[in-house]
């Protein structure tokens, strides 16, 4: 069980709810949140607060007034915002939005009431997942994800799956409706997602490329501590001493320089890794950040209550993040592609074209190349950035978005495509050094042998033959443990 305290929230934590385990609300968060609502509420007494008592967008200016004392516009708010479309997101993503929210809330600048965070905890450990589409926020907020969430919880949707709605909430108040979707939840939950993921792929897509390095009889002078201590950031001297570490012992070298594709391992996955914490570290910050418009500081208690009406929530910096990663991974392609390209060729393996079973023209893995080279061909028009796109909207009142939920939308389709990429290299990198005779146990590298381990487990038969299992096989060994 993962607490929600609205303070800490790991990342690899999100991805566990994402997986199934369930949430609990610190006791501490509940205070907060309560003494938010009471500083919300003083402060709404005494000035408009937008979204409290006044409408929203190009309506800020309007003041709510509702007929005989009834509370209806924040059904309305909800209803009004709802709307979405597109393909319904998977049920992973959605609850990673879920909890992303949760987490939000628990910080205590949003004002709402408490219990409407505690009923969305019990809906994700009722695993009532509400159906989110793929097409609806800018970057400005996830209002429509967020909007939706809130129909399921009244009954008034069906949640993903079907099965009939089901009301956990009674009614919702417009004190609490702004609260509630006023933030990006699903545009971080799916780049928490991607990044925990690419965690994991970037690091075996190294020992990938070290094997083909070994396959290929690479010079590890490219590597050597000296080359580290030279290098241009830590993070390119990181992977330098990484995969020194991975291929020293490995056999003595064919070349005096080797092509870029082996020599400029440290720069191509050192950047990536660089890239990679530095949008960690930013999401670390947003999921339990108080991005809520308005946001509620101060407390009651003391009269210093206030409420500040700001643009936070416009997330310039994580989309600048997502590009950032994304043209360092699509930078990476060609070299991905050369590796690839030079473990066909009999020149640098010393092994039948393609990796064939032998010289009459067999194509052997002659078509894996073009996989990867589709799947690359993704990944580069995935990088045309998306922080440069931007918009017009609600009477002019709106005149920017980042398209922060484009930016993670390309880079969990990215994500996708890398698996392909490095999957396609791990089976022609396994299958020249099966066919070379080497063995895990002739590398000096723990992690290297692992990977050669695993890659040895595809199937041995080096006929022409239908290679879409093999590649199935190899996905799931990139996006493994190892």
């Amino acid at each position: 069980m993962i607490e929600i305290d609205g303070r800490n929230l790991a990342l690899a934590d999100i991805a566990a709810v994402a997986d199934g385990a369930s949430v609990h609300l610190s006791p501490g968060a509940l205070i907060r949140m309560a003494a938010s609502q009471e500083s919300a509420v003083a402060t709404a007494s005494k000035r408009p607060v937008y979204g409290r008592s006044t409408g929203v967008g190009a309506n800020r200016t309007v003041a709510l007034a509702e007929v005989g004392g009834s509370d209806t516009h924040g059904l309305k708010l909800l209803r009004s915002h709802a709307v979405d479309a597109g393909r319904p997101l998977d049920r992973r993503t959605v609850r990673a939005m879920m909890v992303v929210r949760l987490s939000q809330l628990a910080a205590g600048g949003s004002g709402i009431d408490p219990g409407i965070a505690a009923a969305l905890s019990d809906l994700i450990n009722a695993n009532v997942v509400p159906e989110i589409r793929e097409f609806g926020g800018i970057g400005t907020a996830d209002l429509q994800a967020l909007a939706g969430t809130a129909l399921t919880m009244l009954g008034e949707r069906e949640p993903l799956g079907g099965g009939g709605a089901r009301r956990s909430v009674d009614g919702w108040a417009t004190a609490d409706a702004l609260p509630f979707i006023s933030s990006s939840a699903l545009t971080i939950a799916q780049a928490v997602l991607a990044h925990q993921e690419l965690s994991g792929l970037l690091k075996n897509a190294e020992s990938v490329a070290a094997l083909s390095f070994v396959a290929m009889s690479g010079n590890a002078e490219a590597l050597s501590p000296a080359v580290a201590a030279a290098a241009d950031t830590p993070a390119v001297a990181e992977a330098a001493n990484t995969f020194h570490g991975l291929v020293q012992g490995s056999g003595e070298p064919s070349r005096i320089q080797d092509p870029y594709c082996l020599r400029t391992l440290p720069q191509i996955f050192g950047s990536q890794a660089e890239e990679l914490q530095a949008l960690g570290a930013l999401l670390s910050r947003l999921v339990t950040a108080g991005n809520e418009n308005p946001l509620v500081h101060g407390s009651a208690s003391d009269g210093l209550h206030d409420v500040a009406h700001h643009g936070l929530f416009q997330m310039t910096n994580l989309a600048r993040r997502v590009d950032t990663l994304q043209l360092a991974i699509g930078a990476a392609c060609a070299t991905h592609l050369r590796r690839i390209d030079l473990l066909c060729d009999p020149t640098y393996t010393g092994l039948h074209p393609f990796l064939a079973e032998d010289g009459t023209g067999q194509s052997g893995v002659m078509m894996l190349e073009y996989v990867a080279a589709a799947a690359v061909g993704r990944i580069r028009a995935n990088g045309q950035p998306a922080s440069l796109q931007t918009v017009v909207l609600s009477l002019g009142a709106e005149e920017d978005a980042s398209f922060a939920s484009l930016a993670t939308a390309q880079l969990q389709s990215t994500v996708e495509a890398l698996a392909t990429v490095t999957a396609v290299e791990l089976v022609c990198a396994s299958r020249a050094l099966r066919l070379q005779g080497r063995r895990p146990e002739e590398l000096g590298s723990t992690r290297l042998r692992a990977m050669l381990e695993a890659g040895l487990t595809l199937p041995y038969d080096v006929t022409d033959r239908d290679l879409r299992g093999d590649l199935e096989q190899a996905q799931q060994l990139v996006r493994a443990s190892h």
